[in-house]
């Protein structure tokens, strides 16, 4: 049981640690209320694709 949970844990892990790094998603001190929020979390999220879309295509 221990070795499948950490098969589906690790690239789920990895997937997050990876968005943290070019987006510092973490970093919404600032926001004051949920619209603000989910401002910041989807913001973040877009630019996370856009990086991932742009090392795609230049590979």
């Amino acid at each position: 049981m221990s070795t499948a949970v950490s098969r589906i844990r690790q690239p789920i892990e990895a997937l997050f640690a990876w968005i943290e790094e070019k987006t510092g998603i973490e970093c919404a001190s600032k926001v004051r209320s949920y619209k603000g929020l989910m401002a910041h979390v989807f913001g973040k999220l877009a630019a996370a694709l856009f990086f991932w879309n742009f090392l795609r295509v230049s590979s």
